[in-house]
């Protein structure tokens, strides 16, 4: 009597079964290379910490605001707040070319790597990680939650990580 349903086995004289092949599965990205994902407080840190520093350029403003007796003190100080920001997403760019870190991530000491270990380009550090979410979320919505949700996976890696490549790891 053929027990070949039992086993899970097909017979191998059976035209009929369905073929077989062994499989190899790729590993899990942890085990791809030698990085370990960043954890989660530290990327949250970094992003609080971003998100002040764009805040803090807008303290001559609000300043200006509360003394505005003065109108040319007031023009003066409004002015440092675009020259503030533009400088802030100057060093940000510079940082994300030269090193996959914003000032943020610089001070916590984590960086963004490609998937693969190497060197993303500025194309994908600063332009799908940042950019395109933010049109995402400009045309369509709560996208800023959605990605930041995507953290909690297995891979520690947001939306905007799964759609540049790449993984945020601790800075060596």
């Amino acid at each position: 009597m053929d027990e070949s349903w039992a086993t899970g086995r097909p017979d191998a004289h059976n035209p009929y079964a369905t073929p077989q092949a062994v499989v190899a599965m790729p590993p899990p990205l942890r085990e791809a290379f030698a990085y370990v994902p960043a954890s989660r407080w530290l990327r949250l840190g970094a992003r609080l910490l971003d998100q002040l520093f764009v805040l803090l350029a807008f303290v001559p403003l609000i300043v200006g605001l509360a003394l505005g007796e003065n109108m040319r003190g007031f023009y003066a100080l409004a002015l440092a707040t675009p020259l503030l920001l533009i400088a802030l997403l100057v060093a940000n760019i510079i940082g994300l070319d030269r090193r996959g870190q914003t000032l943020g991530k610089r001070l916590v000491g984590i960086r963004i790597l490609r998937s693969d270990g190497s060197h993303p380009t500025l194309g994908r550090s600063f332009g799908i990680r940042s950019v395109v979410p933010f049109l995402i979320a400009f045309f369509f919505g709560p996208f800023g939650l959605i990605d930041a949700l995507w953290i909690f996976g297995n891979e520690r890696r947001c939306l905007h990580d799964l759609m540049a490549d790449t993984i945020v790891v601790p800075a060596q």
